[in-house]
């Protein structure tokens, strides 16, 4: 397996304290050194639930889906949480008699980057490695699924077993974590180093953190957590992801405040509360920067959250090579800017921290407010101007009223 290296660089922004950054290179770490796929999240769930029982009040609990919930309570009505999944695409190997290992893809890489692709398969339950293998063909089956033949198997690819590409786990050079995911581990760690601070620091109000299985085959663990009820009627959400850059959201510019994505446009009020939070932020740590922006390269589970009625916002981070679609046609490591993570990290504390405070005016009641002000300086010489204007209108009216 190819070797990875975790550092954290020397360079930051000053947003996270020294003691946080080390947590959260910790959180990643462990993360990224954990294979995951689609419906085989089962290390990654045991992570999961490893780091975040060590975070003071948090309580933990799973739906019927599998789906991982952990909690703080708090004082007030409404519960801000943080929504991320913990699957990335990955291959199903199935055995057919008298020929080649061959397996399925589940999530989203286009057909043509998968030939020469290499492979890695690992035992669902040990997480072992258990062989490697070279994508040799895909086509498309008339179950609209993506068939792989396998060649130059090394090792036993049994059913049962799940396959992800081989690359390192990740591999940090100055700012830039390379890995072979970062969409969406980067924002399960963004929220378990989020609450550890929060818990820390004795945040009043309820919080949660939401790890979804099986995003990548269509939101579907989300559904099944949605469908289940057991976010609760007074649920606010914030949906984290690794989404492709874009010209108006680059790699190292800072977090994304996401507007919306190339399904949806986001709830207004939490989308306001991030970009007040951002600004907050940028107040005591100069040197941080956000951006906001609406990401169509994908869209992600704030979508299916507002469809069900539970609001949501989002933010990601910029990522290049989204879904280990390299520049050159072939499989690559995604990555991202380490300093565009810890200032996600920092966007979130910050976003709970103003979250459904006493006397805090956010959202749509936030912009309505700015509003009045303008109202307010520059009615006078609307007044003014309208005497004008209006009276010829007026003085005619009257005479077609009188004729």
């Amino acid at each position: 397996m190819p070797a990875s290296r975790f550092a954290l660089p020397r360079a930051h922004h000053g947003v996270l304290a020294d003691a946080d950054r080390t947590a959260l290179l910790r959180v990643v770490t462990a993360l990224l050194s954990t294979p995951t796929a689609p419906y085989f999240e089962d290390g990654m769930l045991a992570v999961v639930r490893a780091l975040a029982a060590e975070i003071p009040g948090v309580t933990l609990r799973s739906d019927e889906h599998g789906n991982l919930i952990a909690r703080r309570t708090g004082s007030g009505s409404r519960t801000l949480a943080f929504s991320a999944h913990l699957d990335h695409p990955g291959f199903h190997p199935f055995l057919r008699r008298g020929r080649a290992p061959a397996a399925t893809l589940h999530g989203g890489v286009p057909m043509t980057f998968l030939p020469g692709a290499e492979l890695r398969f690992h035992d669902a339950r040990s997480l072992r490695s258990v062989a490697t293998a070279r994508v040799a063909t895909a086509a498309k089956g008339d179950d609209d699924l993506v068939y792989v033949e396998l060649e130059d198997v090394r090792g036993v690819v049994e059913p049962g077993s799940f396959g992800v590409f081989d690359l390192p786990g990740g591999v940090m050079r100055g700012t830039r974590l390379s890995a072979r995911v970062c969409d969406d581990l980067l924002g399960a760690a963004a929220i378990l180093v989020a609450l550890a601070i929060l818990a820390r620091e004795g945040h009043p109000r309820p919080l949660a953190g939401i790890f979804t299985r099986a995003e990548e085959t269509g939101f579907v663990g989300c559904i099944g957590l949605l469908e289940s009820g057991v976010l609760g009627k007074q649920t606010s959400v914030v949906g984290l992801e690794c989404s492709p850059r874009r010209a108006t959201a680059k790699v190292g510019r800072g977090p994304v405040v996401r507007v919306g994505d190339r399904l949806s446009v986001f709830d207004p009020e939490l989308t306001h509360g991030l970009q007040d939070a951002a600004s907050r932020v940028k107040a005591r740590a100069p040197q941080f920067a956000a951006q906001r922006a609406l990401m169509d390269g994908g869209s992600c589970e704030s979508t299916a959250y507002n469809a069900w009625g539970v609001p949501a916002g989002g933010a990601c981070l910029a990522l290049g090579n989204y879904h280990n679609c390299g520049p050159d046609g072939g499989i690559a490591a995604e990555f991202v800017d380490w300093n565009d993570l810890e200032g996600l990290v920092a966007l979130l504390v910050e976003m709970a921290r103003g979250f459904d405070t006493p006397g805090a005016v956010a959202g749509a009641s936030g912009i309505r407010a700015r509003l009045i002000r303008n109202w307010e300086r520059e009615s006078g010489q609307l007044s003014r101007s309208s005497a004008r204007l209006c009276t010829p209108a007026r003085t005619a009216a009257r005479k077609r009223r009188s004729s």
